[in-house]
């Protein structure tokens, strides 16, 4: 899709890998290139190799979901245990901002180098187009095999599942519904910010005339990483805050097919990825330097984070987030996204301080990174299911098998058929979604 073979080619090229961050080619970082010229003598593997770390936390968060209390919207449900849902709610607040950080890292450099229209050619070929196979085809086959099949034959239940697209809002997450974009939001909400970020780019172009304007290189003071920082934190509060005035905050957003995103958080999102692009171009990281103490940080993290999983607790339920004082939503607004700002500090200073290596290992799990998001949940849920037979089994131990077992399959999907037989693999997958239109009842 990358995985669908629509994407040119291998995405798990150890080579493409070893070139350092961005110089393989996946979707979320740049292109091969890119590595700022003005970054000295640091290469950013460590970029890469977060990356894939974030990909194997999403694959671990959603294999303890059938496990946790908080993941009502999960289409089956196992024994519960309290870690679980520790892991559910400390995972969402830095999970995909991290994704997104990481992609807009190299965005702008990669649209200079590339043009406008390049660029843009390479975001519908590697993100628009494996998304469309994701979307259209893949899961109207794996939604059909659920125990409710309202609309029958199978050619009816996909036109159905087209209609269900639309312009709505969802107040509350609920189970599985006839139309979702389930993992592939992702795609098409960071294929929005990089359009965006090609029209803004284009229009600052235009207005300030062809000259270049100089790139804010070089590494910045530490007191004035702390200030942007803070103000970072403090505008992500903020926005965080007015939507959570809006809208409760487990609420779903539907924009036609297009888009799917939860609200209250693409504006988080929107943030990140913009100040992955603020960071790159103030020469952030490319020193090879953190951001700060790693110990100063960590230890913030470890604090804000046990305040969260604390205060927090009503806003992990529907029902009571809905029914929260405008100060207390004030409150819980500023330390997630400090708690989210800490988070992302203590990876990127970590990764750069002592992960900034690339191994055969990290080339092959970074090379593949995209693939294993596109392909896990299936592998995730069809695991959970079949241990739904095993009823004594302790939920700490499924968990580990789900995970385990869906990582190493996603892997060997991604490294051994999607890189290797792109194009074969997509023309079964659409022979059998045609079958399926003319034959399945």
């Amino acid at each position: 899709m990358n995985a669908a073979g629509i994407s040119t080619g291998g995405g798990a090229s150890e080579e493409a890998g070893a070139a350092g961050a961005g110089n393989e080619p996946s979707p979320l970082s740049s292109v091969p290139g890119d590595v700022p010229k003005a970054a000295g003598p640091a290469r950013l593997f460590f970029m890469d190799n977060l990356r894939y770390l974030m990909v194997v936390l999403v694959v671990l968060y959603h294999s303890v979901a059938a496990y946790a209390v908080v993941a009502p919207h999960w289409p089956l449900h196992d024994t519960s245990i309290f870690g679980a849902s520790i892991v559910r709610e400390l995972f969402d607040v830095f999970l995909m901002p991290t994704l997104f950080f990481l992609a807009g890292y190299f965005a702008l450099t990669s649209l200079k180098n590339r043009g406008p229209r390049k660029f843009l050619e390479d975001k519908v070929k590697r993100l628009l187009m494996p998304w469309a196979l994701g979307v259209f085809v893949v899961l109207p086959l794996a939604l059909y095999d659920q125990p409710v099949k309202p609309v029958r034959p199978f050619w009816r239940y996909w036109l159905s599942f087209l209609g269900g697209f639309q312009v709505h809002l969802r107040p509350t997450e609920t189970a599985v519904t006839v139309s979702t974009q389930s993992v592939y939001w992702f795609v098409s909400l960071l294929f929005a910010f990089f359009l965006a970020l090609t029209l803004g780019h284009m229009l600052t172009r235009r207005r300030d005339g062809e000259q270049p304007r100089s790139e804010l290189c070089g590494s910045p003071s530490g007191p004035s990483v702390l200030v942007t920082l803070a103000a970072f934190g403090l505008l992500m509060s903020a926005v965080y805050f007015a939507s959570l005035l809006v809208v409760p905050d487990p609420s779903w957003c539907t924009l036609s097919i297009f888009l799917e995103f939860q609200v209250t958080r693409v504006a988080l999102y929107a943030g990140c990825f913009a100040f992955g692009v603020y960071a790159q171009r103030r020469g952030w990281l490319a020193d090879g330097k953190p951001l700060g103490s790693i110990a100063a940080w960590g230890a913030s993290s470890v604090v804000l984070g046990a305040a969260f999983l604390l205060f927090g607790r009503p806003m992990f339920v529907p029902a009571s987030a809905a029914a929260q004082s405008v100060a207390y939503l004030l409150a819980f607004a500023c330390l997630r996204s400090f708690l989210l700002v800490s988070i992302l500090v203590v990876f990127l200073s970590a990764g750069v301080r002592f992960w900034n290596r690339a191994s055969g290992f990290d080339r092959r799990l970074a090379g593949t990174s995209f693939d294993i998001y596109l392909v896990h949940l299936f592998l995730v849920v069809g695991l959970q299911e079949a241990l739904l037979k095993w009823s004594g089994g302790p939920a700490a131990v499924k968990i580990a098998i789900v995970f385990l077992t869906a990582l190493a399959l996603s892997f060997a999907v991604a490294r051994w058929i999607l890189a290797r037989h792109a194009r074969a693999f997509t023309v079964v997958i659409l022979a059998l979604f045609t079958l399926c239109l003319v034959i399945r009842p």
